[in-house]
């Protein structure tokens, strides 16, 4: 039998050593970013990977706020009528929304993450709690535009409309909901998606992960992720797509999910499983990859 070698042993540790630095964003010469240049970078990277999956969070929200009801010829019938006016109803709001809601999730996850690593936690309750925290940051601003997009989709109302008719109250319907999903779905997503990425750093022969497969390294995460959390993503379009003061507004999260089993079936607890398991996966995915290269890019050019 032959002995492990030390130096190649050293090799992968020090690779690892290397992307547990990840929370730390510096360039060759020891640059930093500071954090209002990585905020804006962040939601950057954020508005050109929401422009791409637009059309099909338009498909999510119909499948899940119609549940049962949902037909598919009816919004092709859309489409045909007004592709673009119908599939991108919603963007300017929501991407008004999806920028800092993005920036401030990076920045949780990279404060929290840095942090956590200052105190030498290890890697998996680093990331979970890290996770966490993104989650219930994307929450604050998520929320709203969320329910502002919801309600463009499915009640083809502007946010002009919306802002004078449901005005700072009716923003934040569903929050709770919104919260509890971000939360689980975050702290899976980014613990899977960074344990794989630290994965092929110790398999690769060059000790390194690229932008690629990351990229490829963020899909099975947030696969999984978003189906575990699709159920409480269905209760939150029924909440936040119904009209203010109205009996389902004021349902709580268990009771809409009782509801829809009740009355439709537990396999709509699942409506919209398709769509969100490639829109959310693949933005998420995508949008980590631009915030660095963005990030990286900005050091290794303009700093």
């Amino acid at each position: 039998l032959a002995l492990p070698d030390p130096s190649k042993e050293k090799q992968s540790v020090d690779g690892v050593k290397r992307m547990k630095t990840k929370f730390n964003k510096v360039s060759s010469s020891g640059k930093q970013l500071g954090q209002v240049s990585a905020f804006g970078i962040s939601g950057l990277a954020a508005l050109s990977s929401h422009v791409v999956h637009h059309p099909l969070y338009t498909l999510k929200s119909h499948m899940m706020m119609h549940g049962a009801e949902f037909r598919v010829r009816k919004f092709l019938d859309n489409i045909t009528r007004s592709p673009v006016r119908f599939l991108y109803r919603g963007l300017l709001s929501r991407c008004m929304g999806v920028m800092p809601e993005k920036a401030l999730k990076i920045q949780a996850w990279n404060n929290v993450g840095k942090k956590l690593e200052s105190w030498n936690y290890s890697p998996l309750p680093k990331y979970l709690i890290a996770g966490s925290a993104a989650g219930a940051a994307t929450t604050v601003l998520g929320c709203p535009s969320e329910r502002i997009m919801i309600l463009a989709h499915v009640r083809k109302q502007g946010v002009i409309h919306v802002a004078k008719t449901i005005g700072f109250k009716g923003l934040y319907q569903g929050w709770r909901v919104t919260l509890k999903r971000d939360i689980i779905f975050n702290a899976l997503f980014f613990t899977i998606r960074d344990v794989l990425v630290d994965l092929r750093v110790r398999m690769s022969s060059q000790h390194r992960c690229g932008r690629f497969e990351r990229f490829i390294a963020g899909l099975p995460a947030g696969i999984l992720a978003a189906t575990v959390s699709c159920p409480l993503d269905v209760a939150k379009t029924r909440i936040q797509g119904a009209i203010l003061g109205s009996k389902e507004a004021e349902m709580s999260t268990i009771a809409v999910l009782m509801d829809i089993i009740r009355k439709q079936g537990p396999r709509y607890l699942f409506k919209g499983i398709l769509p969100r398991i490639y829109v959310v996966p693949s933005m998420m995915s995508l949008f980590y990859v631009f915030d660095e290269a963005f990030k990286q890019f900005a050091l290794d050019n303009l700093y």
